[in-house]
């Protein structure tokens, strides 16, 4: 019985030792990903090979018939993270060049959007008033058929509603109503866009090159 136990402690002490010298390995790997997914395989010319990436590596949802362009930056901890908390691209919607996705939080976007170049749309900060400078993670959700025009920025806890329009260089922040026309910083509503303006369907958004 001595025998049996003893070799069971040995067991278990190097079961411990091989998880304690995995560990280093698990910041290494996850760096590694996030520097294949942001420097290599974002700049890969094929529309195919990127989201094959995006959705079985990363596991991003990526509805039919969207794009996400050369040179998205994807900010995230790690694959399962993402799995976690998810990230869902909905059907037909077109992320342009150079956007940044913050997929450190969830984020949810809808159908027939169009999100235009260099837009950042953040799901995570930090709380200044707080010791440690600690993180916080809020939710973004975008509705179907809004428009964000280029370089504008989407702070964490965003949700702007169905066919609502960010103009280029706006800081979206809370709650955007739908069809409203928002601008400036922080953006507030400066018109309105017609029903009849949010029924549109994009087609053909995977670009040779793009």
């Amino acid at each position: 019985m001595t025998a049996v136990l003893g070799r069971r402690g040995i067991a278990q002490r190097g079961d411990c030792d091989a998880a304690e010298a995995r560990r280093p390995l698990i910041p290494l790997l996850a760096s590694l990903l996030r520097y294949a997914t942001n420097h290599v395989v974002s700049h890969l010319p094929s529309h195919t090979a990127r989201q094959w990436w995006y959705r079985r590596v990363l596991g991003i949802r990526i509805g039919r018939g969207s794009a996400v362009d050369l040179g998205c930056f994807v900010w995230f901890f790690g694959p399962s993270q993402i799995r976690r908390d998810g990230v869902h691209i909905g059907a037909r919607t077109k992320i342009n060049r150079d956007c940044c996705i913050d997929a450190r939080g969830p984020v949810t976007i809808g159908d027939n959007v169009s999100i235009s170049p260099s837009v950042a749309i953040i799901t995570t900060q930090h709380i200044l008033g707080e010791p440690g400078f600690p993180l916080q993670t809020k939710g973004v959700v975008i509705e179907d058929h809004v428009w964000i025009g280029m370089r504008a920025i989407v702070l964490p806890g965003t949700n702007i509603g169905r066919g609502a329009v960010i103009a280029a260089g706006a800081v979206a922040r809370g709650e955007i109503p739908p069809l409203a026309v928002v601008a400036g910083v922080p953006a507030r509503i400066v018109s309105w866009r017609p029903e009849t303006a949010a029924t549109y369907q994009f087609e053909g958004l995977a670009e040779l090159f793009e």
